[in-house]
């Protein structure tokens, strides 16, 4: 274990009338296990436009893998997790940061903003050929205003179905829209490898421990 401790995540695709739904379970599961040692935080994702892929994303840190696995055997948590429905397809796995940008001084005080999450397939072999690309557009972005940091995170297992995890935030969703419609920014984009599928979303945090 590391001082950084690892990161879950967590990507739901679900239809939007379910999310409500899936909000307040995810809020009694994890409310079972907060307390649980080597527990850190949680924070669970809504997507802001019903069409992003992606509806819930649920990014938790833990001590460790094995301090997970440790809280889960609490038999109360066993069985409210039973009880979920099969309507959502969830992607999950560990991850480690991997790069990060971060405003040197963030103006924005304490106001809330948005998330930006962009999660990515593409093979696990191909991630080191794929990082000059986005830390050249993360480099850019993070000089935007409104920026405030952003965190790459990178799977520990080959086979996780997102291999890197981008989640930036941003002031406000305008200040995000600015600075990805920016002529440089679409043409950096533009540039992206195409063994590489981004699914970029704004979200807004509904739940935290």
């Amino acid at each position: 274990m590391t001082d950084d401790g690892i990161t879950l995540i967590d990507a739901w695709e679900l239809p939007e009338d379910r999310i409500d739904e899936s909000v307040a379970r995810w809020r009694e599961r994890v409310g079972l296990i907060h307390t649980a040692p080597g527990f850190r935080d949680a924070r669970l994702h809504r997507r802001l436009r019903p069409e992003s892929r992606l509806g819930l994303v649920n990014v938790a840190h833990w001590d460790s893998v094995e301090a997970r696995d440790e809280a889960l055997a609490n038999p109360a948590f066993t069985a409210s997790a039973a009880t979920a429905a099969g309507y959502a397809t969830v992607y999950g796995g560990w991850y480690q940061v991997a790069a990060e940008f971060r405003m040197a001084e963030n103006g924005s005080g304490d106001a809330p903003g948005i998330t930006f999450i962009n999660a990515f397939q593409l093979p696990a072999d191909r991630i080191d050929e794929f990082l000059p690309h986005w830390l050249g557009h993360a480099e850019s972005m993070s000089k935007a205003p409104g920026f405030q940091d952003s965190r790459l995170h990178r799977a520990v297992a080959p086979d996780t179905h997102f291999q890197l995890v981008d989640i930036a935030h941003w002031d406000s969703p305008e200040a995000w829209r600015t600075a990805h419609n920016d002529p440089r920014s679409q043409q950096r984009l533009s540039a992206s490898p195409g063994f590489a599928v981004a699914n970029p979303s704004l979200f807004r945090v509904v739940v935290g421990f």
